[in-house]
């Protein structure tokens, strides 16, 4: 009877270990920390008030050679990328400077990226601290506003690997440092111009939203930049979704596309009507943009949110089929005892 009371025992410590993996995946994760120091170093040409990135006023044609101090403080040689980018406008409407987007926006005529020549990956050893220098080559034809972009100062050589069996577990941690890098022929004022391009049915993470492409058009940063936008069926007065955000910026010569959430609704085919509101300082824009979500669309993003139910909740006959298994076992071996002990008390 003890024997079958310890397997009883042993069979749902199992059986409410599995559940819990079921229910509850884990997901890997890795302490990050930098071991090296990045300090730029600035030259008579950037204009005061900025320390913390290249700021400079140069004529076109101009040659310029930008230099970072980078330690190594660790205890061990490290590998060191410096890659340029080109600044751009992600989805939650904050300027990236050590990214590449998918697409640059079509207004942008000079990417600042492929104006810089950084050094090829080096070794920094232990202790060290090495001056790296960075070219800056202004393009030959003068141009109005500004171009903006950065450095990212990477750590290449910080890679573990967790092997199990056959497949192995590759977590790659890398650390950073970016340094952004704004140029311009000469800093007069140029006026924003924000455009509509579009409204379409998307997703993010999985989920249902309308998004609202927006376009800076011109070379300057809009700052502080506000957005409502209102969804209704065309034809409709009752308001079917709204987002609101405010504390944007968007990167000269760029877009983003302003996400309006469903909140979990499943998309509907037909025609909407999106009415959208930005400002940035004493600027104001208002447009008005008919779109039209298909059917094959709708069905294939219902589909995919994460959000709705969609056909069978496998994890749930899996746990039901688990537990129905565990019943049985149980019972079996309940069975089996009150039989064992039947022909002791025979005997």
């Amino acid at each position: 009877m003890i024997k079958n009371n310890i397997c009883i025992k042993k069979i749902l410590f199992l059986f409410i270990l599995l559940v819990g993996i079921l229910i509850f995946p884990t997901n890997g994760w890795a302490e990050t920390g930098l071991d090296f120091n990045v300090q730029p170093k600035f030259s008579k040409n950037q204009l005061e008030g900025n320390s913390s990135y290249f700021d400079l006023n140069l004529k076109e044609g101009t040659i310029e050679t930008l230099y970072l101090d980078i330690s190594n403080s660790s205890e061990r040689d490290i590998e060191i990328e410096v890659t340029p980018h080109t600044a751009f406008t992600n989805l939650n409407g904050v300027v990236e400077y050590a990214k590449n987007p998918e697409f640059f926006d079509s207004s942008l005529s000079q990417k600042l990226g492929e104006l810089i020549d950084t050094p090829e990956p080096f070794i920094l050893k232990k202790g060290e601290t090495r001056e790296v220098e960075i070219v800056l080559t202004m393009p030959e034809k003068k141009f109005e506003g500004l171009l903006a972009g950065g450095l990212r100062i990477e750590e290449t050589s910080n890679k573990e690997t967790l092997n199990s069996g056959k497949e192995g577990l590759n977590i790659e941690n890398s650390f950073s440092y970016v340094i952004g890098i704004v140029v311009s022929n000469n800093r007069s004022a140029v006026p924003p111009e924000l455009e509509l391009l579009d409204v379409f049915p998307d997703q993010l993470n999985y989920r249902n939203v309308f998004s609202a492409t927006i376009q800076n058009s011109m070379p300057t940063f809009v700052n502080q930049l506000e957005v409502e936008a209102i969804i209704r069926a065309e034809g409709k007065e009752d308001i079917l979704y709204t987002s609101e955000s405010t504390g944007m910026q968007m990167a000269p010569n760029s877009y983003f596309n302003y996400p309006i959430p469903l909140e979990g609704d499943r998309f509907t085919n037909g025609n909407y009507v999106a009415n959208v509101t930005a400002r940035s300082g004493e600027y104001e824009w208002n447009w008005e943009q008919k779109f039209t979500v298909n059917k094959e669309t709708a069905r294939r993003f219902n589909h995919e949110d994460v959000t709705i139910e969609s056909g069978l909740n496998w994890w749930m006959i899996v746990a039901s089929a688990l537990f129905g298994v565990l019943i049985l076992i149980i019972g079996y071996l309940i069975y089996k005892s009150k039989n064992s002990m039947k022909r002791r008390s025979i005997k």
